[in-house]
């Protein structure tokens, strides 16, 4: 992994959080989806995280791999349906408290339900089978996790200028992208925030002014 790219990894799981960096996070899912990554590398590195003795540092850890399956595709889809991938998840959901052992369970709950149809990825669901026969308690799913594949989230674009107002990109005038429709706009015409439930974001992402209106009013 490059050193760019280890230290977004670090910094969205660093134990000096307080609350989860989505800034952070979503600079590593980009990472993947842009191939300056190998969604292998991004899984691994992660995968250290979460034994992490710190709950707090495992707990972010779990909150990027979430990001990254709900936004990264097949590329981490087939990182995480490996028999390898499952053992050590059961194993943390075995050995560690609440609340690691709750989230693990919800993550694998999720991936189960969304991936179910998938054949490529049944290890997924045969574990969740087996660990419910086990006695292991599952909590409630949730709408997007249930939903997170009805839909991807967009590819990010690239420009020199807001697709809205025209105005350049230069040192002061920086452009951001919408992660609800990935175009890139201005500070102005990209100024709100919003959750995304069709793509798993449960956390306001920054969005232009026309999906914010698609957001707040479908």
């Amino acid at each position: 992994m490059k050193v760019r790219d280890a230290r977004r990894e670090e910094k969205a799981t660093s134990q000096l959080l307080l609350e989860p960096d989505l800034e952070a996070t979503f600079q590593v899912v980009d990472a993947i989806r842009q191939s300056d990554v190998q969604p292998k590398t991004a899984v691994q590195a992660v995968r250290k995280k979460i034994v992490s003795d710190n709950p707090h540092v495992t707990m972010f850890a779990l909150g990027v791999l979430e990001a990254c399956v709900k936004n990264c595709g097949a590329p981490v889809h087939r990182e995480i349906a490996t028999r390898e991938f499952m053992e050590f998840f059961r194993d943390q959901a075995k050995m560690r408290p609440d609340p690691v052992k709750e989230k693990v369970l919800e993550l694998l709950q999720a991936w189960a339900h969304a991936l179910r149809s998938e054949p490529n990825y049944k290890i997924i669901e045969d574990t969740y089978n087996l660990m419910k026969m086990e006695g292991f308690q599952f909590p409630h799913l949730k709408d997007s996790d249930a939903m997170f594949r009805c839909e991807k989230a967009p590819e990010l674009q690239d420009g020199d200028h807001c697709v809205r107002c025209f105005v350049h990109f230069n040192l002061v005038q920086r452009k951001h992208n919408c992660r609800h429709c990935g175009d890139v706009f201005c500070q102005k015409c990209a100024s709100k925030n919003s959750i995304i439930p069709k793509f798993g974001i449960e956390r306001e992402v920054r969005v232009c002014d026309q999906c914010f209106d698609i957001l707040r009013n479908p």
